[in-house]
């Protein structure tokens, strides 16, 4: 007697379409996982970038105060006026890759030292400053966004004349 032999074509078929969804499945959770890391990764460098720039534009607020002549500080058209009032412009720090800019709000204002004279907004009189010393305290603060959090990096100058 002749033993026919038995096929499982059927069954091969069936199983490879349900190994294929089932490869295809574990490929775009890989993926999908590869590109959270990704963006992770990426938004903490974008991170890094906007605290070097608003690092570097404060550094150079900081070299102009030190470096503006003492008349133009106390002139009526300076860029720090005396306190409360405040000078509120809007800059761009730098940009990120890809040309997007990077903006912030810069504010500046300066306190005269309790000490001036009376004519140059302190308290102070002959007997407590005889030679007549003025000292400003120069303040700017950077206000900046990145996502959805504030920040704000501040430096102060002390100008004495």
């Amino acid at each position: 007697m002749r033993v026919l032999p038995t096929t499982r074509k059927s069954t091969r078929r069936g199983s490879l379409v349900v190994e294929a969804a089932i490869g295809y499945g574990v490929m775009m959770m890989v993926a999908m996982l590869m590109f959270k890391a990704s963006r992770t990764v990426t938004s903490t460098q974008q991170w890094t970038v906007v605290q070097s720039l608003t690092d570097a534009f404060m550094t150079q607020e900081t070299a102009m105060g030190n470096r503006m002549p003492f008349d133009d500080i106390t002139s009526a058209t300076t860029d720090w006026p005396t306190y409360p009032n405040m000078d509120t412009t809007t800059v761009e720090v730098g940009k990120l890759p890809g040309g997007f800019p990077v903006t912030a709000t810069l504010h500046r204002t300066k306190h005269p030292d309790a000490n001036n004279l009376i004519d140059a907004g302190g308290s102070g009189t002959a007997a407590t400053n005889p030679a007549g010393m003025e000292a400003w305290k120069l303040q700017s603060y950077l206000i900046y966004d990145i996502g959805d959090r504030n920040y704000v990096k501040s430096r102060t100058m002390l100008r004495v004349r």
